[in-house]
C-alpha cells in the first residue's frame, strides 16, 4: 500500500475517532516522511471542524503529535490557503453558499484553535495522564475480585418516575459483570444475562426473566440507573468523552469525563470518576444523566471487595432448593403476573406483553 492511501486510510479511522496509539504514532511517521501529507492533515482536520462544529479530543492530540512542535500561526496559514478552499468547501460540501468573509472568519478561528492546542503542551499531557489512570482501572476491574457499590439516587425535579426507588442498593461487580441487591418494602435482587435480559428473584424459590424486548419502560428506568457494566463503561469514557484531571485527596484522582457524543440508549451528561492511588480501583463513580423529560444523579461508593462468587451472577445463586426459575419459555402473561404478585400493582408496566403472545 503506498504512503498516501495509508495517509488517507489513517485520517479516516481518526476522524472517526477509532484510531490506535501505534496507529497515531504510523501516521507521524508517514509525516515526517512526506511534508506534503501534513498541509493535507490540517485541510482534513480543519474540514471536520466546519462538518461537526467541533475538534474531539483525539483528533487534536493526533494533529499535536504530528505537527506541534513545528508548526506556528504563520505556517499554518500558509498550509491552508483559506481564500481558495472556502468556496468549495461551502459549495460541495456544506451545501449553502458562505460569504467569503464567513467562511474565512470560520477557517481562522479554527486554525487559531489548532495553533492554541499546538501551544497547550500541558493539556496534552493532562489527557494523556487522565487516559493512562482510566485504563489503569479497567486492568484492575478486570481482575477475578468482586467490588461491592452502595447506590444512591438523586433524581431530577422534573423527574415524573412512579417507583419508589429502595434506599439500601448494593452493585456487585467484576468486569463487565454485575448484580445488584435491592432491600426496601420487597428484598430482591436482579441482574442481566449476555442477551441483555433482565432477571428478578420474587421471594427465596422463584425468579423470572424478561427478554430484552419485553423489559416495560419503569424496569428499563431501573436497569438504566444501576446497570454498572464497568469495562464496557470505562470504554466508552476513553473513546467518546474528554477526560479531565481534577484535583483530589492524597491517596485518590479524580478524572471528570465529558461526552463530546453520545453512544448508548442512557444519555449520559457527565461523569466523575474517583481512583484510589494505590490500588487503581474505582472508589466512586457519579453519573449524571438526562432521560426523556427526566433527570438523575447515581454515585456507586466501593464499600468492601472479596472474591467473586460466580453463582450470585445469575439467579440460581439467589434462591433456595427447591426452586423455579420462570424463563422466556414460560406464558408471558404468567409472568407478568407473578411480578405484580410480588412487587404491587405499580409493577404491572414492568414488562410488555406482545400482542401475540397476550393470548397464549
Amino acid at each position: 500500500m503506498s504512503s498516501h492511501a495509508r495517509f488517507a486510510e489513517l485520517m479516516s479511522k481518526m476522524l472517526d475517532d477509532a484510531i490506535s496509539d501505534e496507529e497515531i504514532f504510523e501516521l507521524h511517521a508517514l509525516v515526517d516522511v512526506d511534508p506534503s501529507l501534513r498541509s493535507q492533515l490540517v485541510d482534513h482536520l480543519l474540514l471536520d471542524t466546519l462538518l461537526e462544529e467541533n475538534l474531539g479530543q483525539e483528533p487534536l492530540t493526533a494533529l499535536i503529535d504530528t505537527i506541534g512542535d513545528t508548526t506556528d500561526l504563520a505556517s499554518a496559514q500558509t498550509l491552508v490557503p483559506v481564500k481558495e478552499q472556502t468556496p468549495v468547501v461551502s459549495s460541495t460540501i456544506l451545501g449553502r453558499r458562505w460569504s467569503w468573509r464567513s467562511g474565512w472568519l470560520v477557517l481562522a478561528a479554527s486554525l487559531l484553535i489548532v495553533v492554541s492546542f499546538f501551544t497547550m503542551q500541558g493539556d496534552r499531557e493532562a489527557f494523556a495522564s487522565a487516559s493512562r489512570v482510566v485504563q489503569s482501572a479497567m486492568r484492575t476491574h478486570a481482575a477475578p475480585i468482586e467490588r461491592i457499590y452502595v447506590v444512591e439516587i438523586k433524581r431530577g425535579e422534573s423527574n415524573k418516575a412512579k417507583f419508589e426507588l429502595p434506599r439500601d442498593v448494593r452493585v456487585a461487580t467484576q468486569g463487565d459483570r454485575f448484580w445488584v441487591q435491592m432491600r426496601g418494602y420487597r428484598d430482591w435482587a436482579w441482574g442481566r444475562n449476555d442477551q441483555g435480559a433482565i432477571w428478578m428473584t420474587l421471594g427465596p424459590r422463584r425468579a423470572v426473566v424478561v427478554n430484552q424486548d419485553e423489559i416495560g419502560i419503569p424496569l428499563r428506568y431501573i436497569g438504566d440507573l444501576y446497570t454498572l457494566n464497568l469495562e464496557t463503561l470505562l470504554q466508552g469514557f476513553l473513546k467518546y468523552c474528554r477526560l479531565e484531571m481534577s484535583e483530589g485527596s492524597a491517596d485518590t484522582t479524580i478524572i471528570v469525563a465529558t461526552p463530546r457524543r453520545q453512544w448508548t440508549n442512557r444519555p449520559l451528561q457527565r461523569a466523575i470518576i474517583e481512583v484510589d492511588r494505590e490500588t487503581k480501583a474505582i472508589r466512586k463513580l457519579v453519573i449524571e444523566r438526562e432521560f426523556d423529560r427526566a433527570s438523575s444523579v447515581t454515585t456507586f461508593t466501593l464499600v468492601d471487595s472479596r472474591l467473586a462468587d460466580e453463582s450470585l451472577y445469575g439467579p440460581e445463586g439467589h434462591l433456595t432448593d427447591p426452586y423455579r426459575i420462570f424463563s422466556t419459555e414460560t406464558n408471558a402473561s404468567r409472568r407478568r403476573e407473578l411480578i405484580t404478585n410480588w412487587f404491587g400493582p405499580t409493577s404491572d408496566q414492568w414488562m410488555q406483553i406482545k400482542e401475540t403472545q397476550s393470548n397464549e
